[in-house]
């Protein structure tokens, strides 16, 4: 059984009680027992015992998983169905390798940096230009509004100089910037920049700013996730504090590292070293600084916010955002009904099940429309794409920001 024999017997701690079905989105929304979780850990012990073929329906079930983890929760047995999804698709990783072609293309330039580059700079330019020459215009992709979609010919990383001074510095971190938001969300990038050396923070952003690997590692390509992992810590280990603005960034320097190398002992104490120095922007910015007693704002606004499955579930960073946001001067705060729940982005799943993430999307567009709110705040890019598209789809003008930019703005 390999792989899935590391995990059998978390396999058959599911009760099959069906409180995951109340939980579990994708279920909701397509409606077979198989897409719910009860079904994928039975999918997945069927596999194991040899009952089934690994074949395009089983990937496809386990491969549509939004990894939410809104099933754990739910849960009384305590089974985390997410983590048994990680555990099959390593399995197919190792047996077929990451399928289809498009999405093993799409995870290995995440690897590098110039492909990263070259892709998003092309977009930037030309590609939109061919965009906006079609007839009518192409403005949505699988559910994606790429028309509008941020792209920069120029990466954060070569706009700003590497160390960021400030006069009298309280304190020293290092900027972990992300693939997306180096190339396509830089507004958001200098947000934080200034956010931080507004509160008089002296800011390094390394010129090397690799894949933290989350991507590879949540399809089951654990050896190339490792290469990633052990090139950021190789390069920000040196740093006392880093900080990164991406909610999924975050989890893995975190927490998901200190998994994928659960069975090398001898890396375990450089990893978890590494994870106690490592911060969400706003979990450092309402723990560490002093930034709401320089926040200023004229302008009313109403605001509400979506939590982002990997800080909501995976690190329960939750309070924080929220109390920055509450902290700006003017801003009603308003929750949306579910605010917690997963957007749809969910990775990769947004591209290859563009149907069912769309639809998981209008839900959480329209709670964000009931809310009454002017703006949506998040802390994850790929939330920020996905609910942004879903609310253009709806004909919705509320605009989406991180909670970085919503601070630069009350800082001018």
């Amino acid at each position: 059984m390999g792989v899935l024999a590391e995990v059998y017997e978390k396999l058959n701690t599911c009760g099959k009680c069906g409180f995951c079905h109340g939980a579990c989105k994708t279920y909701k929304k397509d409606g077979a027992e198989y897409m719910v979780s009860r079904g994928r850990v039975q999918l997945i012990k069927a596999l194991a015992d040899g009952k089934i073929e690994a074949d395009k329906d089983y990937e496809d079930v386990i491969n549509s998983c939004l990894l939410c983890g809104e099933c754990a929760v739910a849960c009384p047995s305590g089974v985390r169905c997410h983590e048994l999804v990680l555990a099959a698709r390593r399995d197919l990783k190792l047996r077929k390798g990451i399928k289809p072609f498009a999405k093993s293309l799409v995870l290995k330039s995440l690897t590098k940096p110039g492909r990263l580059q070259f892709g998003f700079s092309f977009f930037a330019g030309t590609g939109k230009k061919l965009l906006n020459g079609l007839a009518n215009g192409v403005q949505f992709y699988r559910g994606i509004d790429v028309l509008t979609m941020p792209a920069s010919k120029v990466p954060f990383v070569k706009q700003v100089p590497e160390v960021i001074t400030v006069p009298n510095p309280k304190k020293k971190v290092a900027f972990y910037v992300g693939c997306f938001m180096n190339h396509s969300l830089v507004d958001t990038a200098h947000s934080v920049v200034k956010v931080l050396t507004k509160s008089d923070v002296e800011v390094t952003v390394p010129r090397e700013q690799p894949c933290c690997g989350l991507p590879q590692y949540v399809y089951g390509d654990f050896e190339t996730a490792k290469a990633q992992a052990k090139k950021v810590i190789n390069t920000f280990g040196k740093y006392d504090t880093i900080v990164t603005a991406c909610g999924s960034c975050a989890s893995m320097l975190k927490k998901e590292m200190a998994e994928l190398f659960k069975d090398e002992p001898q890396y375990q104490s450089k990893v978890k070293e590494f994870a106690a120095k490592c911060y969400e922007f706003s979990e450092y910015v309402a723990k560490e600084l002093d930034t709401a007693s320089r926040l200023k704002n004229d302008s009313p606004v109403i605001v509400t916010y979506h939590d982002p499955c990997h800080m909501v579930r995976y690190n329960n960073i939750t309070k924080e955002p929220r109390q920055l946001l509450q902290s700006v001067p003017r801003l009603k705060f308003v929750e949306m009904f579910e605010a917690n729940r997963c957007c749809g982005a969910a990775g990769l799943v947004q591209a290859f099940y563009h149907e069912l993430s769309s639809a998981i999307t209008a839900d959480k567009a329209q709670n964000i429309i009931n809310s009454g709110a002017e703006v949506v705040a998040t802390s994850c890019p790929a939330c920020m794409l996905k609910i942004n598209s879903g609310l253009k789809l709806k004909g919705s003008k509320i605009k989406i920001k991180h909670v970085a930019d919503v601070l630069a703005s009350a800082l001018d």
